[in-house]
């Protein structure tokens, strides 16, 4: 098949071993790239059969990445997580991709689980996973690398195509858990990354937002001067990246005495149906904003588009999200705007829909029970009390 999958791994003794045996018989080569690990990852990878490449951390994932693709001899590489494993239809699907002649590279649906014993509590992504071992095909960024020449440029160039594989990609998202320890690791590597390329944008959004996450109050310029940049777009029709989102949500959820922004809410509030329509974090965000100004309807609005996402599955965020604003937290507040509007009957069956919600149920029933005896007072006759 000349296919090699390639890992980049630290401490990952717990995931590993599931990741590599996926992928058994898909390849012809496995490699694992380590940076350090103290764990038992190295032996893990080893007995499983991988490659294992020790690889001196300089804080820069593409470097990492890269060595792992200087060693590739195959004609194609699978790049794979640590935390994820390869769904079964790859088997068939992989080998049937790499041999049509029209395809320069895959995407994967990547299933992203937040809950280990909840295996529908899901959101979904799509990223470039399956690509050839050419020598312009190279990443780039301390954090969060990306191609250097994105692949959809070099597809084009040749007269190929990047298409969507039909196998999925199932991360384990619950096996990541923000710790202060890690969040002061990644602002080093967000600082790093900005000073070497200030232009972007999506990491200085991060780096503002982490800031906040550790309290350090820095925070709040460098999200300041992201928006100044951000502002002197705002004309155009699309977002000048996705990560914009997330200052988006800074804007709206922030205290209004720490926020000084180019960006206000109210214009935040107008870009966002032309530049993150479909996008859950940055649409819960303008309905918890609209909630809080008592503006009920549109609120109500919001929240019964992200319903529609949530039953589609139609909606677009790669960077991982609660699925539960999707879903029954969604409802839940649905059935609180519909409370504030006075509209009873859509109310009450709101909550009902979640009686028996493991975590919601115990709100769900009292609101219930409000919802339902002014709704039997309507029809009765009298004034609802």
């Amino acid at each position: 098949m000349h296919v090699t999958t390639c890992f980049i791994t630290k401490d990952h003794d717990r995931s590993l071993a599931a990741a590599i045996n996926s992928v058994r018989g898909l390849s012809d080569r496995i490699i694992v790239v380590d940076a350090g690990s103290k764990d038992a990852t190295c032996e893990i990878a080893k007995s499983a059969g991988a490659n294992v490449l020790p690889f001196e951390w300089s804080d820069d994932f593409a470097a990492a990445c890269n060595f792992a693709l200087e060693a590739c001899t195959s004609e194609w590489v699978l790049w794979l997580n640590p935390d994820e494993t390869l769904s079964s239809e790859a088997q068939t699907a992989i080998p049937s991709a790499v041999r049509q002649a029209s395809a320069f590279a895959y995407q994967f649906p990547i299933r992203q689980l937040y809950h280990p014993d909840s295996p529908d509590t899901v959101t979904w992504a799509k990223q470039v996973r399956l690509f050839p071992n050419q020598p312009e095909v190279r990443y780039e960024g301390r954090v969060h690398p990306y191609f250097r020449t994105p692949l959809a440029t070099l597809a084009w160039e040749r007269g190929l195509e990047v298409r969507t594989i039909e196998a999925q990609i199932v991360r384990k998202a619950f096996l990541s858990v923000n710790t202060p320890d890690k969040m002061r690791w990644v602002v080093r590597l967000l600082e790093a990354e900005v000073r070497d390329r200030p232009e972007r944008l999506a990491c200085q959004i991060e780096l503002g937002r982490n800031l906040l996450w550790l309290n350090d109050p820095r925070g709040h310029a460098i999200l300041a001067k992201a928006a100044e940049t951000v502002a002197a777009v705002a004309h155009q029709p699309f977002t000048p990246d996705s990560m914009v989102g997330m200052l988006f949500e800074y804007i709206l959820n922030a205290d209004p005495s720490q926020v000084a922004t180019a960006l206000s809410v109210t214009r935040v509030q107008e870009l966002i149906p032309i530049w993150f329509p479909t996008n859950p974090p940055v649409l819960w965000a303008a309905a918890q904003e609209r909630f809080r100004a008592k503006d009920y309807r549109i609120a109500a609005n919001l929240l019964e588009k992200l319903l529609n996402l949530g039953h589609s599955g139609w909606y677009d965020c790669p960077e991982g999200f609660n699925p539960e604003i999707i879903g029954p937290t969604a409802l839940m507040n649905l059935g609180l705007c519909h409370s504030q509007l006075r509209d009873w009957l859509q109310a009450r069956t709101c909550f009902e829909h979640l009686l028996n919600h493991p975590h919601l149920g115990a709100q769900a029933r009292q609101f219930f029970a409000e919802s339902d005896r002014e709704w039997r007072a309507t029809l009765g006759g009298s004034k609802p009390s």
